[in-house]
């Protein structure tokens, strides 16, 4: 499998785990401005969470040309199922690239510029684990668990997609 195919597969499941992490944590946390890292007042929780998906959304509809402002919602269950939705899409959409397709030019509208395709399927990518980094360290404080997100641990355990039971039988 290729490569770009194994990230966007992994970048979906870790955000689902992260998404069933805080399905865990109580409204109270989700709702929480700040991450208690020096007096910090970052977005809370969910907000940080609708960025990273919102992002994740707007690279891929600036790959296939469709000029709109993504609209994630604010569930839970809704944003896991509109992250899986995304995830689908930039596996799809790789699918339809051959190597002299990474190198051609896209428009992003927010930076009023173009990239190579390669730096709009990485950025992404990049984004979103720090995101998820922030999201897990938040759960962590609280004493919640988002489990290893690591890549290696994924493709260790199978490579397993969003919402398959983890850890897998046997780990």
């Amino acid at each position: 499998m290729d490569t770009f195919t194994l990230l966007f597969r992994h970048n979906a499941w870790a955000n689902d785990r992260v998404i069933t992490a805080l399905g865990q944590a109580p409204s109270e946390l989700l709702g929480a401005a700040g991450d208690g890292m020096n007096g910090s007042t970052a977005a809370p929780p969910l907000q940080r969470l609708q960025h990273q998906l919102f992002v994740e959304r707007g690279f891929l509809d600036a790959l296939n040309s469709v000029p709109r402002m993504p609209d994630v919602p604010m569930t839970l269950a809704a944003m896991e199922a509109y992250s899986r939705e995304t995830g689908d899409g930039y596996i799809a959409l790789y699918a339809t690239l051959d190597e002299e397709a990474l190198d051609r030019p896209f428009f992003v509208p927010w930076w009023e510029r173009e990239f190579p395709v390669r730096v709009g399927l990485l950025q992404p990518l990049s984004h979103s684990g720090q995101h998820r980094a922030e999201l897990a360290w938040i759960l962590a404080a609280a004493d919640i668990d988002s489990g290893n997100l690591d890549y290696i641990v994924w493709s260790a355990n199978g490579q397993p997609s969003p919402g398959d039971p983890w850890p897998p039988a046997g780990a």
